[in-house]
């Protein structure tokens, strides 16, 4: 989806998270968040005020443009054969419902203006912050071209996720500081539990009752990607940060451990070479370290799972109605890919209940089973990992006699 949405506008700010901040004139407070960012405005930024009937209908007129019924389809299957859901869901209206209750205003990259609703036009403690937040992706879109940058990945690729985390993440650092607050104590409010539960209390449910991808891609620019920010600006202060976006992480590795994206510790560009004959390929990109958290995680704690990530790609084919997953993934020790394999395997059991068993290949060791949910195929070799799912048994067993995950 090409457009971004301010998600935490709406959850925070109509709930009455915070209830300090100065009222002042849209004017004022472009100039605060100019002084406050280090960073000016190349051209002024017009503001439109909509009602609630008219943003509705901007935001979901623009919604179906920017994210057309074949994607959310590709994507939707991209959750069930990596397992992030149980069955194939219909994201579209999921991801529109929730946009549309929790969104309280907008930056349009396009338009190159400022979309609030109609109760914003008085500054006040509640909207300040929202359109703080805004005037900041403004600026960032007139340095660094934000479209650009975000690209055409699907919203669930890792390369796409990280940009977004430090766009996020840098409007938010500076709107916290907007507000006058200290950020190392604010940051500490901003966990997915106290989102989801100020979000419930602001009467936007849609958003906890949503599948963990869903609503952890939403919530990870905002919370890992403020302190992403906090990060760089104790290390290099505001001429660091507003250097990032010239030199954005490429992966969610970056936003997580900081240290890497300082050290430009680049994931490994992976690619998988097999390809079925007469199957048309539909969709690829990148799950990353971050997606494999979650799919990992139980509940709103996302620990450290796939730590020690070290690149992945999937590609994902489809003959009539048959689908197949690939997924390569390869980790800097062989005990980081033994851990992670051991967990996913695990995680695969509970979840499809596959009843593996160990096979051999041309002297290769893999894993092979089957359930309601499919034929599953696990190799694991030194610090590389490889899945493999389909519907198609004929397909899984070409792929594992032609040993093509090498």
């Amino acid at each position: 989806m090409k457009t971004r949405f301010f998600l935490l506008a709406a959850v925070f700010f109509s709930s009455g998270f915070f209830l300090c901040g100065q009222t002042s004139s849209v004017a004022e407070l472009k100039k605060s968040v100019v002084e406050i960012g280090r960073l000016d405005f190349t051209s002024d930024v017009p503001v439109r005020y909509l009602d609630r009937a008219q943003m509705k209908s901007y935001i979901e007129r623009l919604f179906d443009s920017d994210y057309p019924e074949e994607l959310a389809g590709k994507e939707s299957e991209f959750f069930y054969l990596m397992g992030f859901t149980a069955e194939k869901i219909t994201l579209k209206p999921m991801r529109k419902k929730i946009i549309l209750e929790n969104v309280g205003g907008m930056y349009n990259e396009k338009t190159k203006e400022l979309l609030a609703i109609e109760e914003f036009r008085n500054l006040d403690m509640l909207n300040t912050p929202a359109l703080a937040h805004e005037l900041r992706h403004a600026i960032q879109d007139q340095h660094f071209h934000l479209a650009r940058l975000l690209g055409d990945y699907s919203d669930y690729d890792d390369r796409k996720l990280a940009v977004l985390a430090a766009i996020e993440g840098d409007a938010t650092w500076v709107m916290i500081r907007q507000l006058g607050f200290d950020p190392d104590l604010i940051g500490e409010a901003f966990s997915p539990d106290n989102v989801l539960a100020f979000s419930a209390l602001a009467g936007a449910s849609s958003l906890g009752d949503a599948p963990a991808i869903v609503k952890f891609q939403l919530l990870m620019p905002y919370l890992d990607g403020l302190k992403f920010s906090r990060d760089v600006f104790n290390k290099r202060k505001w001429k660091g940060l507003n250097q990032v976006l010239n030199q954005p992480p490429q992966s969610s590795e970056q936003i997580l451990h900081p240290e890497k994206y300082f050290s430009q510790e680049k994931p490994l560009a992976v690619r998988i070479d097999y390809r079925p004959t007469s199957w048309q390929e539909v969709h690829a990109g990148v799950v990353g370290e971050y997606f494999l958290n979650v799919l990992l995680a139980e509940g709103t704690e996302i620990s450290d799972a796939a730590a020690g990530w070290n690149g992945d790609a999937y590609v994902i084919y489809r003959s009539n109605g048959s689908a197949l997953l690939l997924w390569e993934a390869h980790w800097d020790t062989a005990q980081d890919c033994a851990r992670f394999t051991a967990a996913f395997r695990s995680f695969l059991e509970k979840k499809f209940k596959p009843a593996f068993r160990a096979g051999r290949n041309n002297g290769r060791a893999f894993l092979a089973g089957n359930s309601p949910g499919g034929y599953f195929f696990l190799h694991e070799s030194n610090a590389t990992l490889f899945y493999a799912r389909s519907n198609d048994r004929g397909q899984i067993n070409a792929f594992i006699d032609g040993g093509n995950y090498d």
